[in-house]
């Protein structure tokens, strides 16, 4: 009798460890995958800061990094400085980007 009580504590025990492994192996995932999209959006803004003549509106384009693709999507507005232009850039691994993984949002000067 101890001992199947013995082995019920251990098995217990062992399935917490195992579930603990694998939260912290999907955290690292996840946490790998934003880093990424992190650096495209980054990435990405720069280039839209240095182009020339953006029409307002959407922009998109995808970018490969740490072998995953990300889809991104810029929203180019106007401010009420006629003389600055909103960009709103969101980054993701779906290319609808019902998700995003990263948003950043940046000023630029006409």
């Amino acid at each position: 009798m101890e001992v199947l009580l013995a082995l019920l504590i251990i098995s217990v025990g062992l399935m917490a460890l195992v579930q603990s492994a694998q939260t912290g192996a999907n955290a690292t995932t996840n946490l790998r995958v934003k880093t990424g999209a992190y650096h495209v959006a980054d990435q990405v803004m720069w280039q839209l800061y240095r182009r020339t003549g953006l029409d307002v509106g959407s922009h998109q384009g995808q970018m490969t990094f740490a072998d995953l693709e990300y889809h991104w999507r810029a929203e180019l507005s106007h401010t009420d400085n006629n003389r600055i232009d909103r960009i709103d850039l969101m980054v993701g691994t779906d290319r609808r980007l019902d998700h995003a993984e990263a948003r950043l949002t940046g000023f630029k000067k006409r």
